[in-house]
């Protein structure tokens, strides 16, 4: 694409413009020569492709059309832009993509760059090219912030490439010429775009299989982010193949040595080594070249022979074999891996065929027979999580849309064999997101191997996972740290803030009852005046948003209805407690609130709701709010750091009303360790006769802090309550904390 023309002056590139100007018709003449060359490799191609039966008339004419349009148009590097597109065309062409891929290449920046119009261009090449090009043309900032322009222009490049995959085969191609360029640009530019080449575009060419040109985008980006890193890595790296050379061809030769019967179909071990791309966020020293060996059999057939004959000689480590021929990867990627015992150490083995090789470096661009089918439904699913969250831009970026479907190390399955590829360490909760929403929103666990396990349960590779859910089951915040996709991510981060909304209007409104209460008046008597609804006019609030203002904290109605002389005189000096209410009166408004809590919440922390750490208040406890910025913090009535708060400042809230019987996990955090607790503990279920389920000891090294973990049986509240007041009367008990059980078991 071409470059920005405010882009600051570089005074090293400026020099080097003027250097190249002295000898202009020279250099002219090798840039025309240079073109030439490509266009005729170009050609040539395509008619060596048709083997003369088809037409370059179509081709030729975009050929002819990119030169016009683009005649005044230069590089930073000086060179004709022509070059830029032509270059872009002959990889597509090496590729061994169609004619109609090479046109896309040759026009694709003439709506965004030239004065051309897309009607002009339908005219003459028909919608399908329209559509394309105008898929890889920028959204620009002139009506969108620059965020919203990058998000709206990741959006365009992505539902076209759902319509034809080409755009993305275009864009990839036309990154990776830019990026080859990249020298010419100030250092500001060149950490910009590498950046968003390595965070974007490189994740999008793995997910279409290009991994040879995916890790010579990172190995480019990771050069002009990191100058000094990547030389020395690079150096490190080289040094390790060197020194690791002569182990490499003997693992090699032990192989070939193995494998000889299947010599005479063709058979090629050979070592694999760790690529300068994978070091981009390596922190720690470099100590290992050398990763594996690679077999490349013939046919398809010979992998599984070729494994046979590999663990029939050398032991393998259990669970290592993974088959991706019969069960393929989303990019198409195809080969047998499992890890044996050369010596005193583990070596993967990756067997592939011909074919497989070929597809595994190449992906899409490798000339194959199959349907794209999956690949389109994949950047399907990118385009419906954009447009599921199109209203939180401000936290939803590119590099985290395409992370959720990256680097995904193990498979599983639906109990109908559907496949879903998830990243190491991720859980149930991820499975069921991945599979809809609404079933990650109530997800209760799931069933595998015929056993129940929690919803953070993690993952591993071949399970079959059915998923449980139970409809009191809602997220918490605990879930965010439990969950590894963005999918995942985005859908609970919006649950909660929108939980967190309505809790902010609910208590808004309550507060604001509670105050009107206090003066006497009625929301209607203070609608009646009409100065109240004049002030939310000016101040451009609806009722609900003056509610949820108030129940965020950023604005205290008292000082809302003084401030904007909204009270008579009686009033005012009520609420400013000048007119003291008599003991009677105090005594009942006392009872009022006890009777009539501001807010009723759940046992478990929430979006709005917190439960303060200070002194871990649980069901039954006699507890109060107090409002800050980020919601509300819930406090047990008798906690030292609430008597620093002002009564008034105290909301008064209660649990809700729950008498279902259920399990209880609790957490005790113990002030010293000292033997016999857990006796104290189990004495004090056994004596009020409930059983404990699972009950143990931690004990943090670092800290020398440690915590009892138990599991209760199901009980009711009135029993829980008298269970923690009893734990709590055990002196070495310094608090109690309530884990999640069932609903929502763990």
């Amino acid at each position: 694409m071409a470059t920005p023309q405010s882009e600051p002056v570089d005074p090293v590139l400026s020099a080097r413009k003027e250097a190249l100007s002295a000898s202009l018709p020279e250099i002219a003449e090798v840039y025309k020569k240079r073109f030439a060359r490509v266009k005729q490799s170009i050609l040539d191609y395509y008619i060596q492709a048709d083997k003369g039966r088809g037409t370059l008339a179509l081709l030729e004419k975009a050929f002819s059309d990119a030169e016009y349009h683009h005649r005044h148009q230069t590089r930073k590097s000086g060179e004709p832009y022509i070059l830029h597109p032509a270059r872009v065309a002959l990889m597509a062409a090496e590729a061994g993509l169609d004619q109609q891929t090479a046109i896309i290449a040759l026009l694709h920046d003439l709506i965004e760059d030239t004065e051309i119009t897309k009607e002009e261009l339908r005219v003459t090449y028909g919608d399908w090219l329209v559509e394309v090009v105008e898929g890889l043309t920028k959204v620009t900032s002139k009506d969108r912030t620059a965020g919203g322009a990058a998000m709206a222009t990741y959006r365009k490049l992505i539902y076209s490439t759902v319509k034809d995959l080409r755009t993305l085969e275009v864009k990839i191609l036309d990154r990776l010429d830019n990026m080859r360029d990249l020298g010419f640009l100030s250092r500001r530019r060149q950490r910009e775009i590498s950046q968003e080449t390595v965070t974007v575009y490189a994740p999008m060419a793995q997910r279409l299989g290009m991994q040879d040109i995916g890790d010579e985008l990172i190995a480019l980006g990771f050069r002009y982010m990191y100058p000094k890193r990547f030389k020395m890595r690079l150096e490190a790296l080289k040094e390790l193949i060197r020194k690791e050379q002569s182990h490499a061809a003997g693992l090699t030769a032990m192989l070939e040595t193995v494998l000889k019967d299947l010599r005479r179909s063709g058979v090629r071990v050979e070592p694999r080594f760790r690529r300068i791309s994978d070091l981009i966020y390596e922190r720690k020293t470099l100590d290992k070249a050398l990763v594996g060996i690679k077999v490349v059999v013939s046919k398809s057939g010979d992998c599984y022979r070729a494994m046979g004959a590999v663990h029939i000689r050398y032991r393998v480590v259990p669970n290592s074999i993974k088959d991706f021929i019969s069960n393929p990867k989303p990019n198409r990627y195809q080969a047998l891996h499992s890890e044996v015992f050369m010596g005193r150490e583990p070596v993967s083995i990756q067997i592939v065929s011909q074919t497989m090789e070929q597809v595994n470096s190449q992906g899409v661009l490798a000339r194959r027979q199959g349907s794209n089918e999956e690949l389109v439904r994949y950047y399907q699913s990118y385009l419906d999580l954009l447009d599921h969250y199109s209203g939180d831009n401000n936290e939803l970026r590119m590099e985290d849309v395409l992370r959720y479907g990256q680097m995904e190390t193990l498979q599983t399955f639906t109990p109908k064999g559907d496949p879903y590829s998830f990243a190491s360490g991720s859980s149930v909760l991820d499975f069921a997101f991945s599979i809809h929403t609404d079933l990650g929103l109530h997800c209760d666990g799931a069933i595998i191997g015929g056993r129940r396990v929690g919803r953070f349960q993690e993952l591993h590779d071949g399970e079959v996972v059915q998923v449980l859910t139970h409809k009191a089951v809602q997220p918490n915040p605990a879930w965010l740290d439990n969950v590894r996709t963005t999918r995942a991510k985005l859908a609970i981060r919006r649950f909660l803030n929108t939980q967190a909304h309505q809790r902010a209007h609910e208590v808004g409104r309550r507060l604001f009852g509670a105050e009107l209460a206090r003066l006497g008046l009625g929301l209607e008597v203070l609608e009646a005046r009409g100065d109240f609804l004049a002030a939310l006019q000016s101040e451009g609030w609806s009722m609900a948003q003056f509610y949820q203002q108030v129940g965020q904290h950023k604005i205290q109605v008292r000082n809302f209805l003084l401030e904007r002389n909204l009270l008579n005189a009686e009033e005012q000096a009520r609420l400013a407690g000048r007119d003291e209410p008599t003991l009677l009166q105090r005594l009942k408004i006392t009872r009022a609130r006890a009777r009539d809590p501001v807010l009723t919440i759940k046992g478990t922390e929430e979006a709005f709701i917190r439960l303060a750490s200070c002194c871990s208040p649980l069901e039954g406890d006699d507890i109060f709010g107090v409002q800050d910025a980020r919601g509300m913090t819930i406090h047990r009535a008798e906690c030292v750091l609430l008597h620093k708060v002002p009564l008034e400042d105290r909301i008064r809230v209660d649990w809700e009303k729950d008498e279902r019987l259920r399990e209880r996990r609790l957490s005790i955090s113990l002030s010293q360790d000292q033997p016999g607790l857990l006796y104290k503990v189990s004495k004090v279920m056994r004596d009020l006769r409930v059983n404990i389920l699972d009950i143990g000891l931690n004990r943090d090294v670092r800290t020398g802090q440690s915590d009892i973990r138990m599991l209760t049986e199901e009980v009711s509240p009135k029993t829980f309550r008298t269970v923690v007041a009893r734990l709590r009367d055990i002196k070495e008990v310094k608090k109690i904390t309530a884990l999640l059980a069932t609903p929502g078991r763990q």
